[in-house]
């Protein structure tokens, strides 16, 4: 087995095996409640770090815009990709850091800016204020 491939197979144990990774990953996707159905397919995967993005996707303009930022990604340890799934539709984010931790929560904060985003674009801004006024309502007995 060559280091690459090793290497893959370490984090993918990580996310595969280790209870205190995947309790944080359950914990994670918690948060992906608002945007999802039951339908919908929630997947946390590891790449390989030191692999470029796919030619052509979204995500290769969005975090490699030069050669600079390239090489300063490749030298993380992990890099996660969030991938929420449903039919043949997906929308994805990827995060790298040194600790897998911490680049789970980087990939779900960058999915979860990209469907506020998404929201903010498709919500007028009457359903916006609508909402606001509902929540603004409810008063909370404590």
């Amino acid at each position: 087995m060559s280091n690459d491939s090793s290497f893959l197979k370490t984090t993918l144990d990580l996310l595969e095996t280790d209870p205190e990774v995947k309790s944080f990953i359950y914990q994670q996707i918690i948060d992906f409640n608002p945007f999802v159905t039951p339908e919908t397919l929630v997947m946390v995967i590891a790449r390989d770090p030191r692999a470029t993005y796919a030619e052509g996707s979204d995500e290769e303009e969005e975090y490699f815009e030069d050669e600079e930022t390239a090489s300063e990604e490749k030298q993380y340890k992990y890099r996660i990709a969030v991938i929420l799934k449903e039919g043949e539709n997906s929308i994805e984010a990827e995060a790298f850091h040194d600790d897998i931790f911490e680049a789970i929560r980087l990939a779900k904060d960058r999915l979860i800016d990209r469907l506020l985003e998404i929201q903010e674009e498709v919500e007028s801004p009457q359903d916006r204020i609508n909402a606001i006024k509902d929540a603004s309502e409810n008063k909370q007995i404590h």
